[in-house]
């Protein structure tokens, strides 16, 4: 297994003291981390600032109807799906640098584009190009954020990258929805400024040998041969050497099962995204809606703060099992909120529930995949989060149409509560313990003085 970038290496002699110009453990908060954090809210805060607001510009600029706007807003899943198959073979030819220096400069240039388009047609290229741009750089942040976190605090890890994914999530349409009665040029700038931060942000990030391919050592520090990394080679399984099958280059077999349970929770999600609006004009409290995404936020960031190490503890189980029942609760509960108050209880229940799915799924996929496969599986899941996000809406529309909102959310809580045995027969039963590290060995024991040699033998002659 390579060494990873962020994770120390430890001398392969008892006893021995590690080298002065390393710390004494593992430092999760380095360098190679924070940076890929922040580059990480940029780039979601774009993604989300401009799909607040986008299906908005185009109804008003091109006086079409709301589901061209839609179609519009929606069409970027799709360049997203697409590109998440091929993201591992890309960085595998080019290297993950390049790619993402070329997805942030995609970023400042998009939203500049959509102003400038003449027509819906042009809009819809130039949204799908930039919905595979994001395909592609979100998967190179992913990986060289797991790759920089020490093996012993993965889940920890993983937990505060998440939620630099909420920061860009929350902060993007709280801002997109301020601006958006000012002129669309005005937020197109923002959006091109905040991802030309974001681009400078990936020239600062140091990738090195060990940038998407895996570092020419192994744990011992003995040399690998040349085209043997471990990172990169799709062909074989790193932890017994059995063939891979071919479709493993785009995505990573061991994080395919929370990927599709991911894709299945994730439509109870959409369903709040496309019509919590909805309902809250019904029933007369429309504005709180935003203060409903600004509690779910901040519940999520919080209860961060201590799954990750009890993920590291006792495994992603403790965390996932729960927060199906939490999210199942949080949209019966807005089925029947006749106020704000009980709303925002809702988001609570929500925060706890989708909010520490969507983390504990992808601590999942990083550490129940060999390590240096781990980006994939980042990627893999994402993908299936992709999927469900994209579908939700379609299938939500259509249980509004027959049943209304209340009826949606009280089918969608019922689908949760579903789930829980689906994810325990797919994934929960076979999930691995978390690695705990072995204690130090004891100290040898004092030599005790030794024995007399026993007297000769006496024989009779």
């Amino acid at each position: 297994m390579p060494i990873l970038l962020g994770m120390p290496r430890t001398p392969s002699t008892p006893g021995a003291e590690p080298a002065p110009d390393q710390p004494e453990g593992p430092r999760l908060w380095n360098r190679g981390f924070v940076l890929a954090c922040l580059a990480n809210v940029m780039m979601f805060f774009n993604i989300h600032f401009l799909l607040s607001t986008v299906a908005g510009f185009v109804v008003g600029r091109f006086l079409v109807g709301d589901s061209v706007g839609g179609a519009v807003a929606s069409v970027f899943i799709v360049g997203t799906l697409v590109s998440r198959f091929f993201a591992g073979p890309l960085i595998e030819r080019f290297g993950a640098r390049p790619l993402l220096l070329v997805s942030f400069a995609a970023f400042v240039a998009a939203p500049l584009l959509y102003w400038a388009s003449p027509t819906v047609g042009l809009l819809l290229v130039v949204r799908t190009v930039h919905g595979v741009t994001f395909g592609v750089g979100s998967s190179v942040i992913a990986a060289a954020a797991v790759n920089r976190i020490p093996g012993t605090r993965l889940s920890e890890g993983t937990s505060h990258y998440s939620s630099s994914t909420l920061i860009g999530v929350a902060a993007g349409p709280m801002i997109g929805l301020a601006l958006s009665g000012t002129d669309f040029g005005v937020m197109a700038v923002t959006a091109s400024a905040v991802s030309l931060l974001g681009l400078l942000i990936a020239l600062a990030m140091d990738y090195g040998p060990r940038d998407a391919r895996a570092d020419a050592q192994d744990d011992t520090g003995a040399d690998r041969p040349a085209g043997t990394d471990a990172g990169t080679n799709a062909e074989a399984d790193a932890e017994g050497g059995r063939p891979r099958p071919g479709w493993a280059r785009f995505v990573e077999p061991g994080a395919l099962p929370a990927a599709a349970i991911g894709a299945l929770y994730s439509l109870g999600y959409a369903g709040i995204v496309t019509f919590l609006a909805t309902l809250t004009l019904e029933r007369g409290f429309g504005a709180s809606a935003s203060l409903f995404f600004g509690v779910y936020a901040v519940t999520v960031l919080v209860s961060r703060l201590f799954t990750g190490s009890l993920m590291d503890r006792r495994g992603a189980n403790v965390v996932m099992l729960p927060a199906f029942v939490l999210f199942a609760a949080g949209l019966a509960v807005i089925a029947v909120a006749p106020n704000v108050a009980v709303l925002l209880l809702a988001a609570v229940l929500v925060g706890l529930g989708y909010g520490q799915l969507l983390s504990a799924g992808q601590v999942i996929c990083v550490t129940q995949v060999p390590r240096e496969r781990a980006g994939m599986g980042a990627s893999t899941f994402f993908l299936g989060i992709d999927a469900g996000m994209g579908l939700g809406p379609l299938l939500a529309g259509i249980l509004v149409q027959g049943h209304g909102t209340a009826g949606l959310y009280w089918t969608l809580a019922a689908f949760l509560l579903a789930l829980v045995p689906v994810y325990w027969l797919v994934q929960g039963r076979r999930m691995r313990r978390p690695a705990v590290p072995l204690p130090p060995p004891p100290p040898p024991a004092p030599a005790s003085a030794p024995a007399p040699p026993p007297a000769p033998s006496q024989e009779s002659p």
